[in-house]
């Protein structure tokens, strides 16, 4: 998102486009090739900027819903949308009329409602609700919701709407083509089981809502994520088997290709026309069109017709990790599969192109590479290449009889089978994907501009003198390509402590680089639905890092908010060393630890008195005391203290006023320079007593929304009246300390 002098910036380069194309267009235009090029270059560049600039006006404008945000209670008026790849949840869009009274003329809002369900697309309806910003990254390599609905022009999310008002119905044109996916859908519901039904769904009409995340969890560890996704795979095998039959029972090409093309708009409408299957539709039909204009089919310049399309109608996908693989992909197949292919079988130099193509913008945006996706493909793909289209033929039969067909979606519904049985194969086969440190921007560019040169260097060449030079970049490009891919798994060890306090939401979850490269995870945060919330707060970070390995895991106490997210954590990472306090009653947490650690795994009680060192930091445990365990699992808090030379970190967990006391009293504590509150900032923990003794020069504060009131104010004021700086992770995002032994430098991820 851009700020106003990012604005202001982005609005001088267009100036500057603008006036360099009337300099050339004046003076250096010639009606040369070179020259058209050149000229078109630049007038796409400012075409782009401007088109650019406009949605980010549009978001900042005074007419922009986002003005509305956080207001508390707002009277509504707006126009209901359907997102058609997304019918069966229950997410609706609206599109604003005025907010308060006050017209509003950008942004839409998303709202969960099955009231607003019950309407139809295009309906004027009046409501109150709360208006809030969608959550934004709060951790590096996290997933920014603020930015994935703005790219699709939605601003704010809804919240308790109430008193809703039809105003007036409205005959949308788009309530047939969802009327009649709500029948293919419950159409597929009847024909096949849960999980087939909702892969289904989501292959063949873009419906994600009901895919578990065991299957897509699934699909991503085996390297066919791109199956779920409705790209150019999925185009290109319906137009390819729809044209067949189509110019075998239509009378001449022409009315075949019409026909064609009305379909494939159709069906582009009806899963909510994605970059990838906009671009894959035009591709396709363009090349079969390109004999009725009596033309050859260009690649180059249809591929490019298509990417200034899909820019026209929304600059903001340039941005997007769809469009750039999508067309990234592509390019690689057309370029790269000839090459690869006088090594290679032709499947195995398409799959093998298609890999080595996305591996470092998968590694950019994802930080996990699923290597058995190369073997994976070999298979997958002719196998889905025979059931999508059959599939599909099933589906619009079932539209004239369900029990008709029922023999045949056992058939399918076997092949589905097949399909899962060979993914989970692949997935044993392989064990754990390949974990990579987001590379840097120039370094993914260089890795592009580097492959997309091969086929050139390696072309054969008819002058001995050329092709002498060619032989010598035959080695060095290669040779680079090895390099930048070799950096791509190798983290960077700093000589300093680095501590993170991550942002979990309410819970715990800190990450602690030590200065040899050894690690430690303290907490997991709680786990969220399926233990989303450790893989998009914690795994993800760990990842972005490339961290494949936990030298130790500590875990303060076993409530759900510090432990819930390790059955999760055990499947996603490999653990050396777990660290807990010792219990008086197990909890579910504590056999789910036992049960899915590895034998490799060392489990390790901490109490109070021990002290042991990790490359030259010392740890100092100050609580639990072994004969003085309580039924509260707050006081059984693992706390110790952290020194790297002259710097002091204290850990508390979720420890309480009184075992604060009893550790001032038992210890005789340094001055500290950061602690972590206890108890997310509750009024029970970080006593007046306890910081008046270590004076801390800075509180974190790890919490998220919650219904306690964490922070309280009197901990707040406490923090205020003895001159404590503070920061919270639900405000700044990940909180960043970094130590060199003598100095700490502080940084925050917002």
């Amino acid at each position: 998102m851009l700020n106003y002098n990012q604005l202001k910036i982005l609005k001088l380069i267009i100036l500057a486009e603008i006036i360099y194309l009337s300099y050339f267009t004046v003076f250096n235009f010639k009606k040369s090739k070179k020259s058209v090029y050149i000229w078109l270059t630049i007038f796409f560049l400012i075409l782009g900027s401007i088109l650019y600039a406009y949605q980010e006006y549009k978001y900042y404008s005074s007419y922009s819903c986002i003005n509305f945000a956080e207001n508390g209670l707002c009277q509504v008026l707006a126009e209901i949308k359907f997102d058609l790849g997304d019918l069966e949840g229950d997410q609706v869009l609206l599109k604003l009329h005025s907010i308060n009274g006050k017209k509003i003329k950008y942004g839409k809002v998303i709202v969960a409602s099955k009231q607003l369900k019950t309407f139809n697309d295009g309906d004027l309806v009046s409501l109150e609700m709360d208006l809030s910003k969608p959550a934004s990254a709060l951790n590096p390599g996290g997933f920014s919701h603020l930015e994935y609905l703005k790219k699709k022009g939605v601003y704010l999310q809804g919240w308790k709407p109430h008193k809703i008002i039809l105003i007036k119905e409205n005959e949308s044109l788009m309530n047939p083509i969802i009327k009649f996916k709500k029948t293919l859908l419950d159409n597929i519901n009847q024909l096949f089981s849960e999980d087939k039904a909702a892969f289904i769904k989501a292959i063949l009409l873009g419906e994600r809502e009901y895919l578990s995340y065991e299957q897509q969890s699934l699909l991503r560890n085996a390297g066919a994520s791109h199956l779920l996704a409705i790209s150019g795979l999925h185009m290109g095998i319906l137009i390819l088997s729809f044209s067949f039959v189509l110019f075998k029972i239509c009378a001449n090409k022409k009315t075949a290709l019409c026909l064609l093309s009305f379909l494939t708009f159709l069906y582009i409408i009806l899963v909510g026309a994605a970059v990838s299957i906009i671009r894959a539709a035009l591709l396709a039909l363009l090349f079969l069109w390109s004999d009725q204009f009596e033309r050859e089919g260009d690649f180059l310049n249809i591929i490019s017709l298509t990417l200034i399309i899909n820019l026209i109608l929304d600059p903001l996908t340039l941005f997007t990790v769809s469009l750039q693989l999508s067309y990234l992909l592509v390019l690689a197949l057309f370029y790269l599969t000839p090459l690869f292919n006088k090594f290679f079988p032709v499947y195995f130099a398409v799959s093998f192109s298609a890999q080595i193509a996305s591996l470092p913008i998968t590694g950019y945006y994802f930080n996990e590479y699923s290597f058995i996706a190369l073997i994976t493909n070999l298979w997958a793909i002719p196998l889905i290449t025979v059931l999508l289209p059959f599939i599909l033929i099933l589906i619009l039969l079932s539209l004239l009889s369900l029990n008709f067909i029922l023999p045949a979606a056992l058939l399918a519904e076997l092949g589905l089978e097949i399909l899962f049985k060979g993914l989970k194969l692949m997935v044993s086969i392989q064990g754990d994907t390949l974990v990579i440190a987001q590379p840097e921007l120039f370094m993914v560019i260089l890795y592009y501009l580097l492959l997309f040169s091969l086929p050139y260097i390696y072309q054969k060449r008819y002058i001995y003198l050329k092709a002498k030079n060619f032989k010598i970049w035959q080695w060095i490009v290669p040779g680079l390509l090895i390099l930048i891919i070799s950096s791509f798994f190798l983290s960077p060890v700093s000589k300093n402590l680095e501590i993170d306090y991550l942002a979990v939401g309410q819970g715990d979850g800190i990450f602690i680089q030590f200065p040899n490269g050894e690690n430690m995870l303290i907490d997991t945060g709680p786990p969220g639905s399926e233990g989303r919330n450790v893989e998009y707060s914690i795994i993800s970070y760990l990842n972005y890092l490339g961290i494949k390995t936990i030298d130790y895991l500590m875990i303060s106490h076993f409530d759900a908010d510090h432990a819930g997210g390790i059955p999760h954590l055990l499947q996603r990472k490999e653990i050396k060393t777990i660290l807990i306090p010792p219990y008086k009653e197990p909890t579910a947490l504590h056999i789910q630890l036992a049960a899915g650690s590895k034998k490799e795994s060392q489990i390790n009680f901490l109490t109070a008195g021990m002290v042991f060192e990790i490359s030259g930091c010392q740890v100092k445990v100050l609580n639990p005391e072994l004969n003085k365990l309580s039924e509260d699992r707050n006081e059984n808090s693992l706390v110790f203290l952290l020194k790297h030379q002259n710097s002091n970190f204290l850990f508390t967990g979720d420890l309480s006023a009184a075992g604060e006391e009893m550790i001032v009293k038992n210890y005789n504590l340094p001055k500290i320079d950061i602690l972590k509150a206890g108890h997310h900032g509750s009024k029970t923990s970080s006593s007046k007593f306890l910081l008046e003794e270590i004076k801390p020069k800075l509180a974190v504060i790890s919490v998220g929304r919650n219904n306690f009131g964490h922070p309280s104010k009197e901990v707040i004021n406490r923090f205020d009246n003895l001159n404590i700086k503070y920061l919270r992770t639900d405000q700044r995002g990940m909180i960043k300390v970094i130590s060199d032994g003598q100095k700490i430098y502080l940084d925050t991820f917002r």
